[in-house]
């Protein structure tokens, strides 16, 4: 089974509109002065290209794990719901789950839901979707609007009690199980992230996909735009990084072949080519390897 991830594909365009909020005017010097308008400069273009590279590879599923929008307004969102077109009425074909940016400011309620409901089963989180080949996906929704200096995310208590007794249920046993959301449990080098950055519940919902008595094979997801894998105790974590972040060298997005019998991984990196304006396979990326889940 193939399953295409890309993750914090940021539409991004000029961030001060909507009501006027501090968060607002620090997004505004983040993309005028921190250089993150530069960053996403012809960021539609690349999100086009890149649904069309996933379209063309044949995958059996494509995940995004993520900020779609760079704060959330409601030009963008509706910009990268036409770059979607027709896949959002796709969720065989496609899941998308919210990152920290989809749910930037608290005005934004609803704007995620509105146009990707249909990929992330009506947006009641965690959900556990049947892919093909005895694969499921478990999607979390740990996004949240914060302050101007916090960018974290919770998945909260009842969310990983639902967590739970989706990963225990023992008709998962004979199934590939790969578990998404949009924060990452730990950082390239193996630690936890900063509090004002990353899940304030990592350690819990770490040690719950650490369990002896819960079938987890991967755990995916964004937030960090560079790409890395890095192992909790007993499981692997692979963050595919930003599709679209001209700042990350060899920007791109992961492929996944599953093997639900022998329960094996193995990745393929594909990144963004500036000169032929396309994104394609990097053969000697150091992403690229296979490796046994269970």
């Amino acid at each position: 089974m193939r399953l295409a991830h890309f993750s914090d594909i940021h539409v991004t365009h000029f961030p001060l509109t909507g009501s006027f909020t501090m968060k607002r005017l620090a997004a505004v010097a983040s993309y005028s002065l921190a250089g993150r308008g530069r960053h996403f400069v012809g960021s539609d273009e690349r999100i086009a290209r890149l649904l069309e590279d996933v379209d063309s590879l044949g995958v059996d599923h494509a995940l995004c794990t993520g900020d779609l929008t760079g704060v959330s307004t409601v030009g963008e969102f509706k910009r990268v719901a036409q770059l979607f077109g027709p896949r959002l009425d796709q969720p065989q074909r496609f899941t998308v789950i919210p990152g920290n940016h989809d749910r930037y400011v608290r005005e934004a309620a609803g704007r995620f839901e509105q146009h990707f409901a249909k990929l992330c089963e009506g947006a009641r989180f965690p959900f556990a979707k049947a892919l093909p080949g005895g694969v499921t996906l478990v999607g979390l929704d740990v996004a949240r609007p914060s302050s101007v200096i916090d960018s974290s995310g919770l998945a909260g208590k009842e969310q990983l009690g639902r967590v739970q007794e989706i990963l225990t249920d023992a008709s998962l046993k004979e199934r590939f199980v790969v578990v998404a959301l949009h924060y990452g449990l730990l950082r390239a080098e193996g630690q936890r992230d900063r509090r004002s950055h990353g899940l304030r519940d990592d350690l819990e919902l770490m040690a719950l996909v650490d369990r002896e008595d819960v079938t987890v094979d991967l755990v995916v997801h964004g937030h960090m735009h560079r790409p890395y894998v890095v192992p909790t105790k007993r499981r692997q974590t692979i963050n595919a990084g930003s599709a679209t972040d001209l700042h990350v060298k060899g920007c791109g997005y992961h492929v996944y072949d599953l093997d639900p019998r022998a329960f094996k991984v193995r990745i393929e990196r594909r990144e963004w080519d500036a000169a032929r304006g396309r994104y394609a396979a990097r053969a000697d990326s150091p992403l690229n390897r296979e490796f046994p889940t269970r």
